[in-house]
């Protein structure tokens, strides 16, 4: 079995645990006090503006969403939050209603009733470019959407129909909206009444305790109406500026949780789970490369890679080959993982057989030399060392030469965005669990498109993915559109990144959304009858 399976049957233990029964002659401890070590020291509380994993898993308990995850049989599955009830109406003009009825008895933490309009100021607020928040296009489905973003906050169509009733026009169909958008924590509710407090006002099963010095306590809120269901009584969050502090704080017994911990750290423990992280590694081609126009030039360049000596480079614990372009963690409609259904589409075994591949492509190529490739990288953690490699890999395996560049993250986020470089090491992420997220942004035209790809093949088979009214339908479309989009060889999938975390013995019920962000409210320790 590949490692990244392996990977993925353990995180979906970990999204299980909270549903499994106690073990026999012992039962479940409620009420008890948890704290976890997280890497990384957090830039504001603010739900809209969380782009950590710290920040995020702050949010998460502190508030409460439309939606919420919750431990199912096959992993998190999505269900009522503040929303007692919803329903989605498929409209004559393409577009897609929502319509939420919210809970009578979800309160703030000061006490007064969560109201739709605490949603609408909330999402207004999310795409405000005055707010200049990392997350707004995660609202890029709702209709107004561009108009919002432009200033006009009220061309976004999420309206209160009355103080209980919530409806939302999404542009298009958007199978994800519900545990991808409604449940994440850049969508949590905002009171315009406390706009400039410094007040923490929030509406989640945790309600605000502090923070100083780097420590957010956080207390079971006796206005939550399912506080009965949780696990602690308190949660505090220790932010550390180094992954070796955080995994010091566990080892000393100071935290009963530690994410973020070092390949070093992982393999002096021996014993580690690991959570797929929505990050590849990869090399984009610019397609307006004259040197590099020929498709089985670059395609050789692919198949000339050694991916397992990169993931070995990067950090054989936390790195693995990539098998395409969406990592394991990202949901199909399933639940599964779509890597899963969508297979593997690299073939990392036999790397002595794809470059003996690789030099009967480059022998057909129009242009059978890459005078000129210069590979382009941020100069910072190993991608210098990355760079290097595959730079061996092609002048020994091809006899390609190429020169490197390595540049301050700004020039190099700069050079990207004019298309100033011909091959470009650089990570992509996602901003919600969908495989789609990595693949519509090689769209024609699009503003994250720095390879300037074009294909009208893969325009149109994303385009029939949006349109699609079957979830299953639109995920073997996505599969479709990834293959084409590697085998056109403007996107060189690397390694594929993962999130090493432990919880103390004895702890069970820990949720994880998939994406590095974690959740306490159902943790329980396991205790002796009697």
């Amino acid at each position: 079995m590949k490692k990244w399976k392996r990977i993925a049957a353990l995180a979906l233990a970990a999204l299980m645990t909270a549903s499994l029964a106690a073990g026999c002659g012992q039962r479940q401890e409620d009420g008890i006090a948890l704290s976890a070590a997280v890497t990384g020291r957090p830039t504001s509380f603010d739900p809209a503006l969380a782009a950590s994993e710290g920040e995020q898993m702050a949010a998460m308990h502190l508030y409460e969403n439309l939606m919420r995850l919750q431990s199912g049989g096959d992993g998190a599955e999505v269900v009522g939050g503040v929303a007692r009830r919803w329903q989605c109406v498929d409209n004559l003009d393409g577009t897609e209603t929502y319509t939420f009825t919210l809970r009578s008895d979800a309160r703030w933490s000061d006490g007064k009733p969560v109201r739709a309009g605490d949603f609408v100021y909330a999402w207004q607020h999310l795409v405000d470019p005055a707010s200049n928040s990392p997350n707004a296009a995660l609202l890029d489905m709702v209709a107004g959407y561009e108009e919002a973003r432009r200033g006009d906050l009220d061309a976004l169509q999420v309206r209160a129909k009355d103080s209980n009733t919530l409806e939302v026009v999404l542009s298009c169909r958007c199978h994800y909206f519900l545990r991808s958008v409604c449940a994440v924590a850049a969508t949590m509710p905002r009171r315009a009444d406390l706009a400039g407090s410094s007040a923490v006002v929030s509406n989640g099963p945790y309600a605000w305790g502090g923070y100083s010095d780097g420590v957010l306590t956080m207390t079971a809120s006796e206005q939550y109406y399912d506080r009965r269901r949780l696990g602690p009584e308190t949660v505090t969050i220790r932010y550390c500026d180094t992954a070796e502090r955080a995994a010091a704080l566990f080892e000393a017994g100071t935290v009963d949780f530690v994410c973020g911990l070092t390949d070093e750290a992982v393999a002096e423990r021996g014993t580690w789970d690991i959570e797929p992280y929505p990050e590849t590694a990869l090399l984009v081609v610019n397609q307006m490369s004259q040197q590099l126009e020929d498709r089985r030039l670059r395609q050789a360049l692919s198949l000339a890679v050694d991916r397992r000596e990169l993931a070995e480079l990067a950090g054989a614990a936390l790195q693995s080959p990539a098998e395409g372009l969406v990592p394991y963690g990202i949901a199909a409609y399933d639940g599964s993982a779509f890597r899963t259904l969508a297979g593997s589409l690299i073939d990392n075994d036999d790397y002595e057989a794809g470059c003996d591949r690789a030099r009967e492509l480059l022998a057909q190529a129009r242009m059978p030399t890459a005078a000129g490739v210069t590979i382009l990288y941020a100069d910072r953690g190993v991608n210098a060392q990355v760079a290097q490699q595959i730079q061996t890999a092609w002048q020994e395996q091809l006899g390609l030469t190429a020169a490197l560049q390595g540049v301050e993250p700004a020039e190099m986020a700069e050079a990207l965005r004019r298309g100033a470089f011909s091959v470009a090491l650089m990570d992509t992420t996602a901003d919600r669990n969908d495989a789609g997220a990595f693949l519509n942004m090689w769209r024609s035209g699009g503003a994250e498109n720095v390879a300037q790809f074009h294909s009208d093949a893969y325009d149109m088979l994303l385009r029939v993915a949006d349109a699609s009214s079957s979830a299953e339908a639109r995920d073997a479309y996505l599969a479709d559109a990834e293959r084409l989009l590697l085998e056109q060889g403007n996107v060189i999938p690397l390694y594929f990144t993962s999130r090493a975390w432990q919880i103390r013995s004895g702890l069970t019920g820990l949720l994880s959304d998939g994406r590095g962000v974690f959740y306490f409210g159902g943790v329980r320790r396991m205790v002796a009858n009697g």
